[in-house]
């Protein structure tokens, strides 16, 4: 717990426990008085739909997550119903290697106006990739389709903006700061 009640929680990937993770972190905090919440997608390449889409059920209101269209044009869509939206001052951090499923999530706090994405832009991996294989026990990446924010954006190689563009900078006289985290603080706490 940081100044003022505002909880800290940095997520490194989307992997089947994050979910569970998470939720427990967010009932935790709740429980603890929290007033506000930075989560950090710093360096988080991605991982898992599926789990970004359960984890973003649990801030988002009812709408959109992410839609996801083939070649073809067929269009897959995963919705929220809106029944744990998150009504507290809310910050995201996020960087050049937030990739893939931290786009996602941070695709959907953006355009629902939730919380303040706070940093540098995102990678800019919009699309889907499947691994396949080969006979000889190699594998294929093979990229099946791309995806778009509830807005309708398309991120793929252009990533998504911050509201608020932090770079980071490295204190040689303090070199344990956070420059980055201390905005995203600063944000909620204004909030």
């Amino acid at each position: 717990m940081k100044e003022d009640k505002i909880r800290c929680n940095s997520v490194q990937g989307f992997e089947d426990v994050t979910y569970d993770e998470f939720k427990a972190a967010l009932e935790e905090h709740e429980a603890q008085g929290m007033e506000g919440l930075v989560i950090d997608l710093r360096h988080n390449p991605g991982g898992n739909l599926d789990t970004v889409v359960e984890m973003l059920k649990l801030i988002l209101p009812e709408g959109r997550i992410v839609s996801i269209k083939d070649k073809y044009g067929n269009e897959e869509t995963y919705d929220c119903d809106g029944k744990h939206e998150f009504q507290k001052p809310l910050a995201v951090l996020v960087n050049g290697y937030s990739a893939s499923a931290s786009e996602i999530f941070a695709g959907a706090v953006k355009d629902y106006g939730i919380g303040t994405l706070v940093g540098t832009t995102t990678y800019g991996k919009g699309i889907v990739q499947e691994l396949f294989s080969l006979e000889d026990d190699t594998m294929i990446t093979i990229t099946t389709a791309e995806y778009f924010t509830p807005s309708g954006e398309k991120i793929h190689k252009k990533g998504i903006q911050p509201d608020v563009e932090v770079e980071y900078t490295y204190d040689a006289a303090n070199p344990t700061s956070a420059n980055q985290l201390q905005k995203a603080l600063d944000v909620v706490q204004s909030t």
